[in-house]
């Protein structure tokens, strides 16, 4: 192992130990919250002492519920990113092109996956993380992409404690933890023989500490400006174009992202606060490569975060209504402890009454006899009635009104009412339902909007990387705004330019098609619901409009049935298309859709007017160019006198087809009323300019 591996293994080392001491207590709670949200409400004493009394110990547990609805609202709200060109250098289609390549990047490696799980434990315990990585598109292909990765377990990533901004976007360095068996780290990295030999036993079970080291290495550098608009670091520079001179400079930093894979274990270190302390021993540099980005690719998503004399503490919904969970526990188990009493009762007779079926009457509580036998006895001369159960009384109120108050003071700390759940509350009204689910929706928005800008900051890396990723010519997939896969060229060869510089030279400049090498981009992030959700709410709409204007089908039919979710609708909605009037087809307001007929004759028209200027310019005579200038403008007047006629069929037809599209009564009566009262209006406005 060379000195430098060995300078790293101790700087990670010492890292790796500042992150776990800062961690401890955020770990800690996590954990706790954890085995509360799986179902663990009762302490470990209280539980095992009702045990042996055989009293019942019930869980009821809310919190999946209330879980769910956070993470299910974010799934109907999917964060959208959006490329904008920042620079001159910029290209406004290529920004669609790169927007359309992100998109199927998360298409491809189930970015909405990394993004549910990533605010479920933000939600549960306070932060999510989430990560970008590179690796080969194929196992033949030497092409590397770009792939969202999803990190399930929030204990196994360790960031740097100086962390300020709540999506990680300045963390300095970052560990993700996992491990391998000594045979996998054979298999995968023969040369590692540190660790192999660090280990006495021969167990190739036993598991190593395998640990992914993201740090950012700075290293003094002085920025260029040069005279022809471009910028870099001098010790990129081998030598000045021709021409060209520094304009400006200044001492700056060249950053760059390092990643390495380590292995080692943790030592187990006697210490004061606790018995037994684990500190990370690493031994071998298993793999080192430079990461594609100005940032370090591992995303925070946090939910509560509270800062108490620099110490921050991150929570969700699960570590505030613990008490009352466990409150609304006790009493609902009081209360089933009380009803599972009733049956217990003993039962009530003369003395005497139960001789010789003893045996039957003390397992009457616990067994079911078609009939019990006793004996009449006779007190003070008067037959006592048979023997009967002692009356239990009912469950006390207190006790369900202290459980109804625990289940209340568990919604009003999460934020979520019955409305959000769907149950049914106390509200009567449409208007107060919504008011309730709409209050419980913005308690909890913050989870949302915390992903929302981390996906943000993960989309500006993915505009980093992706020209270093995809630098050489290759053909993309793209996914459009409506979800339609398709194709881009980048990078490619295009047809070369000509340009002309101030002394009058002519040069042929190669074009690049869809450069992404070229130009600065900016990511904004939008959430809300997903494409096919917009469609379904769209045919809803288009449906109702429909019903209560018929008329709309002869309009608009193939844009109302395009909406329609099965096979054969893009076919009949063609189909439609044909029938409706051309006036109504126009698109972006850039003219209208003219009937076959019409523009058979306009292009017969205009391919006669292209030869009669060809042979204009041909002309050498003074002669021949009068003919042919007289011919065309005999041409053009009846090209005009037949369009005239034809314009004027059109109008009287759209005429008719207009008069057919009356309004519905109710909307003309209500046009009229509005212009009525505009008349009026400004009928007064005048006669009081007249009277100033």
């Amino acid at each position: 192992m060379s000195d430098k591996d060995d300078d790293l293994l101790k700087q990670a080392e010492k890292r790796l130990g500042i992150c776990r001491t800062a961690e401890n207590d955020n770990f800690n709670d996590a954990r706790s919250d954890l085995k509360f949200l799986k179902g663990e409400h009762w302490p470990e004493d209280s539980k095992r002492q009702r045990t042996i009394e055989k009293r019942p110990c019930l869980t009821i547990n809310k919190h999946p519920a209330f879980l769910r609805q956070i993470t299910n609202d974010q799934r109907q709200n999917r964060p959208s990113i959006h490329v904008h060109p920042v620079d001159d250098a910029a290209d406004p289609k290529l920004s669609e092109v790169l927007e359309g390549m992100i998109r199927h990047i998360e298409y491809a490696s189930n970015a909405d996956i990394c993004y549910d799980t990533s605010v479920h434990s933000a939600a549960a315990v306070g932060f999510g993380y989430f990560r970008l990585i590179t690796d080969y598109e194929a196992p033949d292909s030497f092409d590397q992409v770009i792939k969202f990765d999803r990190i399930r377990n929030v204990f196994s990533v360790h960031i740097d404690p100086s962390t300020k901004n709540p999506d990680g976007s300045d963390m300095q360095y970052c560990f993700v933890e996992t491990s391998m068996s000594r045979r996998e780290l054979k298999r995968d990295y023969p040369k590692a023989e540190s660790v192999q030999t660090a280990i006495n036993d021969d167990d190739e079970d036993k598991l190593v500490l395998v640990l992914e080291y993201y740090s950012i290495e700075e290293t003094p550098d002085t920025l260029l400006k040069l005279t022809n608009g471009e910028v870099g670091f001098k010790s990129d520079l081998i030598e000045l174009p021709e021409g060209v001179l520094v304009l400006q400079e200044r001492p700056s930093f060249k950053r760059k992202v390092m990643w390495r894979k380590m292995a080692g274990f943790d030592d187990k270190v006697p210490g004061k606060a606790n018995p037994i302390k684990y500190e990370p021993r690493l031994l071998d540099v298993l793999d080192e490569t430079e990461i594609p980005c100005s940032y370090i690719p591992v995303f925070l998503v946090i939910g509560t975060e509270v800062d108490i004399d620099g110490k921050v503490t991150y929570s969700g919904i699960i570590r505030d209504s613990k008490d009352s969970a466990m409150m609304y526990d006790f009493w609902m188990t009081s209360a089933t402890e009380e009803v599972s009493m009733r049956p217990k009762t003993p039962y009530i007779g003369a003395e005497g009454q139960f001789a010789g079926h003893e045996e039957e009457w003390r397992q009457a509580n616990v067994r079911t006899f078609s009939y019990l036998e006793y004996k009449p006895k006779t007190v003070n001369g008067v037959l006592a009635p048979p023997p009967a159960r002692q009356p239990m009384a009912d469950v006390p109120q207190g006790v369900l009104q202290m459980a109804m108050h625990a289940s209340d003071e568990i919604k009003a700390v999460t934020g979520i009412y019955d409305a959000s759940l769907g149950a049914r509350g106390n509200e009567t009204s449409g208007l107060a339902i919504n008011s309730r689910k709409k209050q419980g929706d913005l308690s909890n928005f913050h989870y949302i909007d915390n992903l929302s800008r981390t996906v943000r900051h993960a989309g500006r890396c993915l505009v980093n990387m992706i020209p270093k990723v995809y630098s050489g010519p290759r053909i993309v997939r793209v996914i459009g705004k409506d979800d339609k896969v398709g194709h881009a060229k980048i990078n490619q060869p295009g047809t070369p330019e000509l340009t002309q510089d101030d002394q009058g030279t002519i040069q042929a400049v190669q074009q690049v098609i869809n450069d992404v090498t070229v130009g600065k981009y900016d990511v904004t992030v939008q959430a809300g619901p997903s494409f096919s959700t917009l469609r379904d709410e769209s045919r809803s709409a288009m449906m109702e409009l429909s019903g209560n204007w018929p008329k709309l089908m002869d309009v608009a039919g193939d844009e109302v049935v395009k909406s329609m979710d099965w096979p054969g609708a893009q076919t009949i909605a063609d189909r439609i298309r044909k029938t409706i009037p051309p006036e109504f087809l126009a698109e972006d307001g850039q003219g209208q859709d003219l009937p076959p007929e019409v523009k058979q004759m306009m292009d017969q028209a205009t391919q006669h007017i292209q030869e009669l200027e060809k042979q204009l310019q041909e002309a050498a005579s003074g002669e021949r160019v009068e003919v042919i200038k007289a011919k065309k403008d005999i041409e053009i007047a009846r090209m005009n006198n037949s369009s005239k006629m034809d314009v004027e069929e059109l109008k009287s037809w759209i005429a008719l087809q207009l008069q057919a599209m009356q309004p519905p009564p109710a909307l003309t009566a209500d046009v009229q009323q509005d212009i009525q009262e505009n008349d009026t209006a400004s009928s007064a406005g005048q006669q009081g300019n007249q009277a100033q």
